[in-house]
């Protein structure tokens, strides 16, 4: 995997770079105009963007389909066999850091990015699903989070799925280690 910016700081002044270069690109195509405009309030240098308006609505079809990127990516991380909590670290979550992480743990934070808040509308009433496939037993699984275990949280394994056997075996052995 590829080692990311060291802080999280330079991860967001690297995500922005790359989402105002892909707006720019989006707009363009669009057709958006673009102006002059001062550096800043008062300046006499002057740079060339996007009428702000058009800039928004590029920017937020940008956060909308890196978000729906980042949810393709993390049902192939499921697929592939990687934990909630293995996402959560590798996109650097924390709990309860935001609404997308909502959660007391990395594993739960990670949950709700991909599933959506549980204190909205739609999940009090519909409940939220993250749905990938089982690869060993190339079944679709319905996840349902972290809340009762393996056994109870991933609905449609097949009864012989060899994964779904270590995932409960593991969720039981860590109970049993609890004092």
């Amino acid at each position: 995997m590829p080692q990311p910016a060291s802080s999280p700081d330079e991860r967001a002044a690297s995500g922005y770079d790359a989402a105002y270069r892909a707006a720019i690109g989006l707009a363009r195509d669009r057709g958006a105009e673009f102006i002059t405009r001062g550096l800043y309030q008062g300046s006499d240098i002057t740079v060339r963007d996007m009428v702000p308006l058009d800039g928004a609505v590029a920017a937020w079809d940008i956060e909308l389909g890196a978000r729906r990127a980042a949810h393709d990516y993390i049902r192939q991380a499921r697929q592939g066999g990687h934990s909630w909590d293995q996402t959560g670290r590798a996109l650097g979550l924390a709990p309860n850091a935001d609404s997308d992480q909502a959660g007391t743990t990395i594993a739960e934070a990670a949950y709700t990015y991909a599933a959506g808040n549980p204190n909205t509308d739609t999940a009090l009433r519909y409940g939220r699903d993250f749905f990938w496939k089982c690869r060993p037993c190339d079944q679709t699984i319905n996840d349902q989070g972290l809340i009762a275990g393996p056994a109870d949280n991933e609905l449609g394994h097949a009864d012989t799925c060899p994964r779904q056997a270590a995932a409960i075996a593991e969720w039981d052995a860590s109970w049993e280690a609890e004092p």
